[in-house]
């Protein structure tokens, strides 16, 4: 189902992921970005028009380059809260553009977050993978193989399982969520006919016996149908992404791109957030992949990154100058800045790639990489994604330890 206009992908007691259709043209190496904005909704009769601008809107970010975005921290508005989205330019980038040049919801209602008590009553998410053992049946279409664990509380909900509902949706802006299959007796399901080149997730929930009050038309504006029904699950990792033809990349590092999952149009930032680069073509031919976790506001970390820079500069100078006889490196910031203003000012010094700041990928890289203070230097093989020196702060940082240590896990 596609919709015009911003819509709900997900949400908890304290967050909501809102996507939307793509907006002006755009580039592969010039990403239209975007300004969204929010406000918690202030009565039942609010229909978040605000044409006289008396209501004031939030700017979440006004440089965002993909089409999804989640808001945490959200307390306090038990009338839901309003987003809207307009296409930023060099020249408007200011927060109090006209309300007319903005895109708002397209079901018109407000977005709900959870209860805590509802919060606590979801599924986990299902685990989808592409199951390439079984054919399907339309041409160039790939086959999902989604499933989930059992629903068990415990309690008396238990005896009253029927069995599962399971939705889906293309990870595309303007794309919203469709069933699958209202109630499924077993925890697995193969789908078939898939073909979306940006990939899918699902989201599934029980369905109980005695189920009432509830409806499909309020997940435009919940994740929960009403009444006494349980909310759907947070959705599923996205499934068959394509990173597109003539793409550079190679397969073999397949392992290394999938610590990039759920990265907004497989994009990360480079030269200081004025370019960007395509995740399949990032790490074409490097040896090493740097993941460097710092912040601003970290006074070890500033000063560490001018001797990083200072490797960074020496490592491409001597790879360009004899790529046969040198290893590559690359260098990725993983920030853990408190504001979007702080990522921007910080990177701005940085000659490396980066994760983008408001992307689900970056707080993801963090937690995988254990990270419990910065800075943090993490090195990979950029072949495979293996960690071959899980911090290499506090150890020199000389271009020659980098090229042997490439050396020796290209022997392995």
């Amino acid at each position: 189902m596609n919709t015009e206009g911003i819509i709900l992908v997900d949400a908890d007691d304290a967050s909501i992921t809102v996507s939307w259709h793509p907006i002006g043209k755009a580039s592969s190496s010039n990403p239209t970005k975007y300004s969204l904005q929010f406000r918690a909704s202030t009565s039942p009769t609010d229909n978040g028009i605000d044409s006289g601008g008396s209501l004031l809107y939030t700017s979440l970010s006004t440089d965002l380059t993909g089409t999804t975005a989640r808001k945490r921290n959200l307390t306090g508005a038990g009338h839901g809260f309003w987003f809207r989205v307009s296409a930023a330019t060099k020249i408007k980038t200011r927060v109090d553009k006209s309300s007319m040049e903005y895109v708002g919801h397209a079901c018109r209602r407000p977005f709900k977050v959870l209860t805590m008590m509802e919060q606590s009553r979801r599924m986990k998410s299902p685990v989808a993978r592409i199951d390439s053992s079984t054919a399907s049946p339309t041409p160039n279409s790939y086959v999902a193989h989604v499933s989930w664990k059992p629903y068990q509380t415990g309690g008396d909900e238990d005896a009253l399982l029927l069995g599962y509902k399971l939705q889906m949706r293309a990870n595309e802006g303007n794309v919203g969520w469709s069933t699958v299959a209202p109630c499924l007796s077993g925890t697995e399901v193969r789908k078939k006919n898939l073909t979306s080149k940006h990939g899918y997730m699902f989201r599934v929930r029980p369905v109980l016996r005695g189920e009432s009050g509830g409806s499909e038309s309020n997940l435009d504006f919940s994740i929960s149908e009403g009444g006494n029904v349980i909310p759907f699950s947070s959705a599923s990792d996205v499934v068959g992404a394509r990173t597109g033809k003539g793409s550079s990349g190679s397969s073999s590092n397949d392992d290394l791109l999938k610590l990039f999952k759920k990265l907004p149009n497989d994009i990360l930032l480079a030269k200081g957030g004025m370019k960007t680069v395509k995740l399949a073509d990032a790490f074409a031919q490097v040896d090493l992949v740097l993941l460097y976790a710092s912040a601003h506001w970290c006074p070890p970390c500033r000063k560490y990154t001018p001797q990083l820079v200072k490797l960074y500069n020496e490592a491409k100078k001597f790879y360009k100058s004899d790529p046969k006889r040198y290893k590559s490196i690359e260098i990725v910031f993983v920030s853990a800045d408190h504001d979007m203003t702080g990522f921007k000012n910080y990177y701005a010094t940085m000659p490396w790639l980066a994760v983008p700041y408001d992307a689900d990928t970056r707080e993801r890289l963090m937690s995988w990489m254990k990270v419990t203070g910065v800075p943090k230097l993490m090195c990979l093989d950029g072949r495979n994604g293996k960690i071959l020196e899980s911090n290499s702060v506090g150890r020199a940082l000389d271009y020659s330890r980098f090229a042997k240590m490439a050396e020796k896990a290209q022997r392995v």
